[in-house]
């Protein structure tokens, strides 16, 4: 019983109406036996000071609380590894969710499928076999002389020339990689991962959902806000943020 209990993922639950958590955390116990509530909170501020110390593998929160949204008390955590899944009552916040990376969203009242199949998403991400190859990732990401990089994705591991990256694009979690020879591959981690790998190997991120490798950049056009287009003749948005560091970079 012990070692099945320490198979078991661990929740934090955070909403600000308590019949909101207790239907939550009955769902869980009711339909997804691999999964543990260490702890639940109606104050977002209170999960913050208590997420550390917790350890918990998911977080479910509510987005709109008062005081602190969803949003906001995730932008505020500093706990790595943290799988995110948004709970909400309007449809309108699944772009957002996902454009803070979130492992997934479930809309209220929360259908037992959907929250099954969400738990079923973080199971696959951090499946026990999966162990060896992120300890594999992490050598490699400490190692300066290292040319290639190593992109996890559902099939295995592939370990790409810079050279052959075209452009990374982000699509939830995901990344897609825009590769030579009209190759693509989709990696099951986040673009803000392969932006500290790539930074200093010509690399720049144009968009929140964009980086793109400078040796393939074709031209840069002015009109429209600012917008590259690359070898494979795709044209990317440069973010008005970040056009005049993009600029700068390219003057060096």
């Amino acid at each position: 019983m012990a070692q099945e209990n320490k198979s078991r993922l661990k929740a934090v639950i955070v909403d600000d109406e308590q019949n909101g958590i207790e239907f939550l955390q009955y769902s869980l116990e009711r339909n997804c036996p691999e999964v543990e509530v260490c702890g639940t909170f109606n104050l977002p501020l209170e999960a913050l000071e208590s997420i550390p110390e917790l350890k918990p593998d998911i977080l479910f929160v509510d987005v709109e609380m008062p005081r602190m949204n969803g949003f906001e008390l995730v932008e505020r955590l500093s706990y790595p590894g943290l799988h995110i899944i948004f709970t909400t009552a309007y449809n309108e916040f699944a772009l957002k969710a996902f454009r803070v990376s979130a492992t997934d969203y479930l809309l209220k009242p929360i259908d037992t499928e959907e929250l099954k199949q969400a738990v079923q998403k973080v199971i696959a991400l951090t499946r026990e076999d999966n162990t060896p190859v992120q300890e594999l990732l992490d050598y490699i990401r400490g190692q300066k002389n290292i040319k290639k990089i190593s992109v996890s994705t559902d099939k295995g591991i592939y370990f790409l020339e810079p050279d052959e990256i075209i452009y990374l694009q982000s699509e939830g979690s995901y990344t897609h990689f825009f590769l030579s020879g009209d190759r693509k591959i989709l990696s099951s981690r986040p673009i803000g991962e392969y932006e500290e790998m790539l930074g200093e190997r010509g690399f720049f991120r144009i968009h929140h959902s964009s980086i793109i490798n400078v040796q393939h950049l074709n031209k840069y056009i002015r009109q429209d806000g600012g917008y590259v287009e690359m070898s494979n003749g795709s044209t990317l948005t440069v973010s008005r943020r970040k056009k005049d560091e993009f600029l700068g970079f390219l003057s060096k």
